[in-house]
């Protein structure tokens, strides 16, 4: 926007200039810094706001002697976009109760810890020194076409989509802004087939491969757990000793813990808002058994898995050390044993290899959350219900399994149909 009028007060007075809408600025010099004092309607408040600053250098927000509070669209001249996060962060925590004004929701710690490496990682550089109504919609996208090109996930730049344009919303909100800079943005992201890839594992084959090459012990547990259970990871390494109920044969999940910048964050309920109990299998029962048998029945209040460090379990280690190596070491001896028994099919063996190595290359990427997806395909295999897939997945509502999994119930109808046949048959019997 093009300057219409411009003038410079003496002795670091600051200046006064005229913008496109009318309205008159007010910039001082701060610690070497240009800073917005204000913006006003007339000239003759930029020339009172400027006797001002030339008297006190300071800022209206830090002015005591001001005799009515700043409004915010005034104050928002002199305070950056990083100090308006921070405001924001904590007008989040606030909200934390059971009251619910409009779509306005309490940060959980995880979230707001997850918040601020996402300002910290990629906004802070770009957005942070910024004054919030010198944003236009080219700053926003163009970070968001950066983390494209540097190849995230497109479910991760969807995130940090939601992020950005909650803050800015809420800088509308509290009259910071007139308007939310990116309002005609959108991201072409399919958050559901992002989420749910194609890797759901109902080769048992590979299951038991994995199962061998974790052993017997806690990695063997968590990995039963995260496939028996279709428990999110934070709500694995949430579990404390009291979780389980050995005598019901069941696991609660209560507290998840989430690791974000090498902290761990304990949430009061899982992500779907609900406490839940599963019942367990006879062989992960007996996982669990031996598992508290060698911590000599620990006190109920502690992690049920400990750490390298001492304290609960941190993913990001176990993943590198244990998880990623026994899915590599599985899958090269699936590898081999698929082929093996492909040929003895029929199949060539340029075909064979071809189609195994493919298999193979999705099976690399293997994460505890797919695991959390085969469950859901072995639950609805087994014959369970919708409503039963949603209490042990711990879903919110029936319509969120449905949307997620729905690819997995493709050939649900044929089944369906054939069980109802088999039914049938055994009545005339």
């Amino acid at each position: 926007m093009a300057n219409r009028r411009r003038r410079r007060a003496p002795n670091d007075g600051g200046s006064i200039d005229q913008r496109s809408s009318g309205r008159w600025r007010l910039r001082v010099r701060m610690e070497g810094l240009q800073a917005t004092y204000g913006l006003y309607e007339t000239e003759e408040e930029a020339w009172r706001a400027q006797a001002r600053w030339r008297l006190t250098h300071l800022l209206p927000a830090d002015d005591p002697e001001l005799a009515e509070p700043v409004p915010a669209s005034v104050a928002v001249g002199g305070v950056r976009c990083d100090e308006w996060f921070e405001r924001w962060q904590k007008a989040k925590a606030e909200r934390r109760s059971i009251v619910r004004v409009g779509a306005g929701r309490g940060g959980a710690p995880s979230t707001a810890a997850r918040d601020r490496a996402q300002w910290r990682r990629w906004w802070m550089p770009a957005l942070g020194g910024r004054l919030p109504h010198t944003l236009v919609q080219d700053d926003v996208t163009s970070v968001l076409r950066s983390m494209e090109a540097a190849g995230r996930a497109p479910n991760t730049i969807r995130t940090h989509w939601v992020m950005i344009r909650a803050f800015l919303n809420w800088l509308v909100e509290t009259a910071v802004l007139q308007a939310n800079p990116v309002a005609g943005v959108s991201i072409d992201v399919d958050a559901v087939e992002d989420r749910v890839r194609e890797i759901v594992v109902p080769d048992f084959a590979f299951l038991d491969l994995m199962a061998a090459r974790l052993g017997a012990g806690e990695d063997r547990l968590i990995f039963e757990l995260l496939l028996g259970t279709g428990g999110r990871r934070s709500e694995v390494a949430g579990l404390l000793v009291r979780d389980v109920d050995l005598a019901a044969g069941r696991v609660w999940v209560r507290e998840p813990v989430v690791e974000v910048e090498g902290l761990l964050v304990r949430n009061p309920t899982p992500k779907g808002g609900h406490r839940r109990g599963i019942i367990v299998g006879p062989q992960l029962a007996l996982l669990l058994r031996d598992h508290l048998g060698k911590r000599g029945m620990p006190d109920p209040g502690i992690p049920l898995f400990i750490g390298s460090r001492g304290g609960g379990l941190r993913w990001n280690n176990y993943l590198r050390r244990r998880f990623r190596p026994a899915v590599e070491s599985a899958v090269l001896r699936w590898a081999v044993m698929e082929r093996r028994r492909l040929m003895t099919k029929g199949w060539g063996k340029p075909e064979a290899t071809a189609h195994v190595l493919g298999e193979a290359r999705t099976l690399r990427r293997l994460t505890p959350h797919h695991l959390r997806h085969t469950a859901a395909a072995l639950l609805w295999a087994a014959g369970a219900s919708d409503i039963e897939v949603q209490m042990v997945l711990g879903h919110a509502d029936i319509e969120t399994s449905k949307r997620l999994y729905a690819h997995l119930l493709a050939g649900s109808a044929d089944s369906a149909a054939a069980r109802v046949e088999q039914l049938r048959e055994a009545r005339r019997v």
